[in-house]
């Protein structure tokens, strides 16, 4: 017990030094700036989550450019690029949209981040982890339903571990092929070209039917039909990067879950 709180306390040091402006809760995947020490297995993990993001993302990338584009996402993440440096490199090297390019960037640095911390809490003798959300109102409901329970590190819910994942694609599997509005000035009941582009809701002349105007994950705004609009409200987390925690349950944890579990 005395070793593994021991153990505990000098990982905990450690991350205070590593980041000594945030407390050890607060460390987000922005903040990586030094290169994560990962084991080859969570590495290989990072690469195959990649490359099924990438093959799955709905950008522009031909399926021969996707191995490559891939090493070199892994390359500027395990040397500690941020997320927001990875995003320009993707852009200008690839010809990337820089939405895109930024959501690519979040996912990789989000995995390496989690990859990062489960390898410290096993290090440190945690097998098991409590799921926690960010607790505000975009929670996607799937994380919500997971807030407070208990993991394996072993074995992970659908789509992995808290911060390895987008949300979107697991509560709406056909997000990239479905309709998500129109960025023109065509009506998308009618697709008649509008005399001008609404900018709240408004009725086309033409066919007399509404149209929606919303703004996507993306920061777009794009005109709606009404069938469009139970679609677009399921894409409304998206794409966006989990941003839940796997807070580690310690030795200590384990033996009060035991007793209360015995109670």
């Amino acid at each position: 017990m005395f070793a593994f709180l021991a153990k505990l306390f000098s990982s905990q040091k450690l991350a205070s030094r590593s980041f000594p402006n945030r407390g050890k809760r607060d460390i987000r995947a922005d903040d990586i700036t030094v290169e994560p020490e990962l084991t080859p297995k969570r590495k290989a993990i990072i690469a195959a989550k990649l490359t099924d993001s990438l093959r799955n993302s709905g950008a522009n990338i031909a399926a021969d450019r996707i191995p490559a584009l891939q090493q070199r996402i892994q390359d500027l993440v395990f040397s500690g690029s941020r997320a927001e440096t990875i995003a320009k490199v993707l852009a200008r090297e690839y010809d990337l949209d820089k939405h895109q390019a930024a959501r690519i960037a979040r996912l990789a640095a989000s995995l390496v981040m989690s990859k990062y911390r489960e390898d410290r809490a096993r290090a440190a003798g945690s097998t098991r982890y409590r799921w926690s959300t960010c607790h505000d109102e975009m929670v996607c409901m799937r994380c919500r339903e997971l807030d407070g329970k208990i993991f394996s590190w072993d074995n992970p819910p659908e789509g992995g571990h808290p911060g390895e994942y987008e949300c979107w694609r697991l509560i709406y599997p056909d997000y990239v092929t479905g309709p998500v509005g129109r960025l023109d000035s065509r009506c998308p009941n009618c697709e008649v070209e509008l005399a001008k582009r609404p900018r709240a809701k408004a009725k086309c002349k033409n066919c007399q039917k509404d149209i929606w105007v919303r703004t996507n994950a993306e920061g777009q705004q794009v005109l709606l039909s009404e069938e469009m609009l139970e679609n677009f409200d399921l894409q409304k987390y998206g794409p966006q990067i989990c941003r839940c925690r796997a807070i580690p349950i310690t030795a200590v944890d384990e033996l009060v879950l035991k007793r209360s579990e015995a109670r």
